[in-house]
């Protein structure tokens, strides 16, 4: 196995909180090529199951890789997969508002890729999602109100719309891995050609 030294993506966004965008966009891309491999390149849909800042390591020039495959499963054989408890973030604060509902609910792609919403908002913002809020708090904002939290305006625009577009309440309105993939590499491609643009002005 590849040893990822810096360790997990939430140890590095805690201790390196102030990462320049190009580096923070490019861990993005990274992350979510992992999910579009799990997602689409097979044969059959696979859901990791357990998607959060903790299930990607960044190893040497902040490369990320999405680990924890031992619990991927088909789409059609999983139902609920948080099992696994967080240290620093509140499970719920990956679960989708439908989720958050109903135990009932089925654990899908859309919520999977609600929860990779929430990883991209953590590395957008280096922030703890719903720090200090319990399970029934994260349940009245982002079930009962419709809350999402903010990303800050020095936040690039493009990174903003496909972060909301993961976090919209309607599961059916949330893009697909591939979708998330080809954003994340034009903002990532804008951001560059600015830095380029600014190294060669006089």
């Amino acid at each position: 196995m590849e040893y990822c030294e810096k360790g997990t993506l939430r140890d590095v966004l805690t201790k390196k909180p102030g990462l320049p965008w190009e580096t923070r966009v490019r861990m993005a891309v990274d992350a979510a090529r992992g999910l579009y491999r799990l997602h689409q390149t097979a044969a059959k849909s696979k859901l990791h199951g357990c998607i959060n800042s903790s299930k990607f390591l960044v190893a040497k020039g902040y490369c990320v890789k999405l680990s924890g495959f031992e619990l991927s499963k088909t789409e059609s054989s999983l139902k609920r997969g948080y099992k696994k408890k967080q240290t620093q973030v509140p499970a719920s604060a990956y679960i989708c508002p439908l989720g958050l509902a109903s135990l009932s609910h089925m654990y899908d792609v859309p919520s999977e890729i609600y929860s990779f919403g929430i990883v991209l908002w953590e590395i957008a913002t280096g922030k703890i999602p719903f720090e200090g809020c319990s399970s029934v708090e994260i349940y009245q904002k982002v079930y009962e109100q419709r809350y999402q939290a903010p990303l800050g305006e020095e936040c690039p625009s493009g990174l903003q719309e496909i972060i909301n577009r993961c976090r919209t309440f309607e599961p059916s309105q949330r893009p697909s891995a591939e979708e998330i993939v080809d954003a994340l590499i034009a903002v990532y491609e804008k951001i560059n050609t600015a830095s380029e643009t600014q190294t060669q002005d006089p």
